[in-house]
């Protein structure tokens, strides 16, 4: 009578342990059972947003600390703010918005990513040394503030987009340049 094969119960071992480990990887790759982002709260995403915004706050006032001498420095400071703008909405589009945030949250990136492109306007007038085409972005940016600001606080964050300076000083920035 013939035996039936043995089994070699480690290579099964390791074999089931094996793919084990490659489902729980791809769990956590592609963010599956246990190992899914919990979507935040409504307060806790505001809280954790607000806390991205006060970094970047704090960042922009530091970058703007001096008033720039050149162009070159013009140019390095716009780099600068444009680089926080664009890591603090992308870390808030980071967050797990819930559902009856995320109208608010698209109403508040669009408004950020004005912003964005107006410092970027300001960035090509300052490469362009053109002195009149970079006040004239300053002088948009802080004209929209008001619009980012009310975004902000639709979707209920305290510290987004709050002006860096009080309101005689942002309408005296808000001023279009004079002269040609």
């Amino acid at each position: 009578m013939d035996e039936a094969p043995r089994t070699n119960r480690t290579g099964l071992a390791a074999g089931f342990i094996g793919a084990v480990l490659l489902l729980a990887t791809l769990a956590v790759v592609l963010d599956l059972g246990p190992f899914a982002d919990d979507d935040l709260s409504a307060a806790e995403f505001l809280a954790q947003g607000d806390e991205i915004c006060s970094q970047a706050h704090d960042d922009f006032l530091e970058i703007q600390n001096s008033a720039p001498r050149t162009p070159e420095d013009a140019e390095a400071q716009v780099e600068a703010l444009i680089k926080v703008a664009e890591e603090e909405r992308n870390a808030i589009l980071d967050l797990s918005a819930p559902a009856s945030l995320e109208d608010g949250v698209t109403e508040y990136v669009k408004e950020r990513e004005k912003g964005i492109a107006t410092l970027e306007d300001g960035l090509a007038a300052a490469r362009d040394d053109d002195a009149g085409a970079y006040e004239a972005a300053q002088a948009e940016l802080a004209a929209q503030q008001d619009d980012r600001q009310k975004a902000a606080q639709r979707l209920g964050f305290n510290e987004c987009s709050e002006p860096l300076v009080d309101d005689d000083e942002l309408e005296r920035q808000a001023e279009p340049p004079t002269g040609g």
